[in-house]
């Protein structure tokens, strides 16, 4: 695709944006000069007709008729195309015209207009007609009723539309010689005024893994167009680099646990192959390097579900989600969690206020609270109850679990979410963690639009409250979008 540079495009708007400007203004003044042009020759139009029907007059005999003195006609104020006129009276037998004229030429008077355009000899003429003139003659024994004039006059109208035309030039290259300075001026301040976006483009193509300095000038900042922009593009850059340091830190993380998963797998092997064993003590050992086994492959598991959720965002997935039922799913994550429980000596306890459904995947949310059972039931004392709790609350539906065990420190408990993070690492072996459960939680519970917040004090437990909306109507591949925003966003 062609690119286009958007400091030419403006350029090009303003240029164009002043030149129908200027061509508006050449327009109006045309029409407005042509309307007043129009208006002082209707008027002088009217005075010389006005001064043709003075001349009619009656004989000093006090004979019948009327005389036209033609020797007192205004002359005409064209040289080569004369003003013509004619005068007639209401009772017949008085008719003058403009010598040298073809009478026909008022044959085709409009019967009431006023006035009238039309060509003689090529050349356009404007007449007014004046009906009902009285004769301005006093004389005595004047006829009554008095007689009645009807005037035409006429003269030339080319010199309004070369007058009209000289005015346009006129203004024209007035407006030429005003548009030339103000564009270059118009130029040169567009161009000013879009440096900063320039300097805030030069930045944006600095910033790497390896640079994430973003500072615009106080130009910039200040300008009310570009305040959207860069706060969109700081917002950007600080998930990118919370984004480039999680990942940073998974693949930190995720290598460790891998490594000191198989060196303890290594190290309980030598230690079985280093003297020879009874049998009894092989199996021992087997079964020793099996757990080991086991924990392993559950690492593994684990971090391939957290990635399986983010590949299913990226991939975008489309499934429609069923209604179900947040008490169903809650009562399986409990039994399923009971063989743990019980082994630990801990009873878990489930509760509800009311039948609420979501749309959702079961497994999703079974995956959420055996995910929070099965912290809270590693970090419980024996002989402790956890609890989970369903309700309702507003839109939204509420599932807390409550452990009583030790609780977790307030250093601690913002973290808690993150991946391969343990409060106390050195109990990861004993309780089987690896800091991704929480993690995975998280992930699920915001790809479906709801929140989870945790509280804990030192020695009284720890509370998890998730909420999920009760008219959630997402797509699957929407949900996994939000997994993966949340993904990259969270810490």
């Amino acid at each position: 695709m062609k690119k286009l540079s958007l400091t030419k495009r403006l350029i090009a708007t303003l240029v164009a944006c002043q030149v129908i400007l200027a061509v508006a203004i050449l327009a109006v003044a045309v029409i407005f000069s042509r309307f007043y042009l129009l208006s002082a020759f209707d008027v002088n139009l009217e005075g010389r007709a006005l001064s043709v029907a003075a001349l009619v007059y009656y004989p000093d005999n006090k004979n019948p008729g009327l005389l036209f003195d033609a020797s007192k006609i205004p002359p005409s104020e064209h040289v080569i195309h004369k003003d013509i006129y004619m005068v007639k009276s209401d009772r017949g037998g008085f008719e003058v015209h403009k010598e040298g004229y073809d009478p026909a030429i008022f044959k085709n008077i409009p019967p009431k207009a006023r006035y009238w355009d039309f060509d003689v000899d090529g050349e356009p003429y404007r007449a007014i007609i004046l009906r009902d003139v009285p004769v301005l003659d006093t004389e005595a024994g004047i006829p009554t009723p008095a007689p009645k004039l009807t005037v035409v006059y006429a003269a030339p109208t080319m010199d309004i539309p070369q007058g009209l035309g000289a005015l346009a030039a006129s203004i024209g290259g007035a407006s030429l010689l005003i548009l030339i300075p103000t564009l270059l001026l118009g130029t040169l301040s567009l161009r000013r005024r879009l440096l900063p976006l320039h300097e805030l483009a030069a930045q944006a193509r600095e910033i790497s893994v390896r640079n994430w300095d973003f500072r615009p000038s106080a130009e910039a900042r200040v300008l009310t167009e570009l305040e959207p922009l860069i706060a969109a593009i700081e917002t950007v850059l600080d998930g990118l680099r919370r984004a480039f340091t999680r990942q940073r830190d998974f693949v930190g993380d995720a290598a460790h646990e891998l490594k000191t998963a198989h060196a303890i797998l290594k190290s309980s092997l030598q230690g079985t192959l280093n003297r020879p064993r009874t049998s009894e003590e092989y199996r021992l050992a087997m079964l020793e390097l099996s757990e080991d086994s086991d924990r392993l492959e559950e690492l593994l598991n684990r971090m391939l579900r957290l990635a399986r959720v983010e590949q299913w965002a990226a991939d975008g997935i489309r499934r429609e989600l069923d209604l179900v039922d947040l008490a169903y799913t809650c009562e399986m994550a409990v039994a399923r969690i009971s063989a743990l429980a019980n082994a630990r000596s801990v009873k878990v306890q489930f509760t509800s206020e009311a039948s609420l459904q979501i749309n959702a995947d079961s497994a999703d949310l079974e995956l959420i609270w055996i995910n929070l059972l099965e912290n809270a039931v590693q970090h419980s004392p024996a002989e402790s109850v956890v609890r989970i709790h369903l309700r309702a609350e507003g839109e939204s539906a509420s599932v807390c679990v409550r452990d009583s065990g030790s609780g977790i420190g307030e250093a601690d408990l913002p973290h808690i979410f993150e991946r391969f993070r343990r409060g106390d690492p050195s109990r990861s072996r004993a309780t089987g963690g690896f800091g991704l459960g929480l993690a995975i939680a998280k992930s699920i519970v915001e790809a479906y639009g709801g929140t989870i917040v945790a509280a804990s004090k030192q020695n009284e437990g720890t509370q998890i409250s998730v909420l999920l909306p009760l008219k959630c109507r997402v797509t699957a591949a929407q949900a996994a979008q939000n997994v993966e925003n949340r993904v990259i966003h969270s810490t």
